[in-house]
């Protein structure tokens, strides 16, 4: 199994470069999967019940247990972009906006028998075929130990 343990590991001992919003139940995980129809990967799940949202180092990772009004809920996130960008795919779930001009996301179509999925890179100005769909990391935790490195 997949865990985000080595990341966790180091996020907590810097707490003063991170901003988070606590644990979230499992109920509420449950019902924005519903809300979103998809999936989420268990190490996503993980961050969620162990973190919620929030900020690591610089940089923020979309999640729950924040105002579902704004960022970084990632339900907010995810469908604000279904709605503004007609190419955006339903697969995807909006973790980051990189700042750079593109969004990370879980590709949960991509599940694979661990139940993880990786994040991808989607540019909003490109078109769905134009999309590389360049994968960032291979699973959430990969994506969330190397914020955690970025940080110390």
């Amino acid at each position: 199994m997949v865990s985000i343990i080595k990341a966790a590991a180091i996020i907590d001992s810097f707490p003063e470069m991170v901003q988070l919003a606590g644990p979230v139940p499992f109920e509420e995980v449950w019902v924005a999967e519903g809300q979103l129809a998809v999936t989420f990967p268990d190490s996503y799940r993980e961050f969620l019940q162990k973190y919620g949202a929030g900020s690591v180092g610089r940089l923020d990772v979309y999640g729950l247990g924040v105002p579902a009004s704004g960022l970084p809920n990632v339900i907010y996130a995810t469908e604000t972009l279904r709605a503004s960008d007609d190419f955006f795919p339903g697969d995807l779930i909006v973790l980051q906006d990189t700042g750079e001009g593109d969004i990370l996301c879980l590709a949960t179509s991509r599940m694979n028998e661990e139940n993880e999925c990786p994040v991808v890179q989607w540019i909003p100005e490109m078109s769905f075929e134009e999309q590389a769909f360049e994968v960032v990391n291979k699973t959430f935790a990969g994506f969330l130990l190397r914020l955690a490195r970025n940080m110390t």
